[in-house]
């Protein structure tokens, strides 16, 4: 065997790898797309409170819109990672929404708080 070949094996499993994990990740948020869309039109629904501000509304109905939003964008840095060969961030990328459910769980109790 060749030092070559052995170099070429990892390289060949993380690309397998992040090729199944993009490929799961893309069906994954297709799928998750409408519903979180809905949601995010549902939001608005935030002002039934009488004693909500319409500045502070608007911008927890902001942050709940950057959640489906995230989706395709994450779809996009995955495959674009991907095809420039870029595996470790490809695995990386599908959390991206994930990522942004946690800020915004985080930042709208701050919002709600002022």
């Amino acid at each position: 065997m060749s030092s070559c070949q052995n170099k070429a094996e990892p390289i060949q499993n993380r690309k397998r790898k992040a090729k199944i994990c993009a490929v799961i990740w893309t069906i994954i948020y297709v799928l998750l797309l409408p519903l979180l869309s809905y949601f995010a039109l549902l939001s608005a629904m935030i002002f039934d409170n009488p004693h909500l501000s319409i500045p502070k509304g608007l911008s927890i109905i902001f942050t709940i819109s950057l959640i489906p939003l995230s989706l395709p964008v994450s779809i996009d840095l995955m495959w674009s990672s991907y095809v420039c060969k870029e595996y470790s961030k490809t695995l990386f990328f599908w959390s991206v929404p994930w990522l942004t459910l946690i800020a915004v769980l985080a930042v709208d109790p701050i919002i709600q708080f002022l």
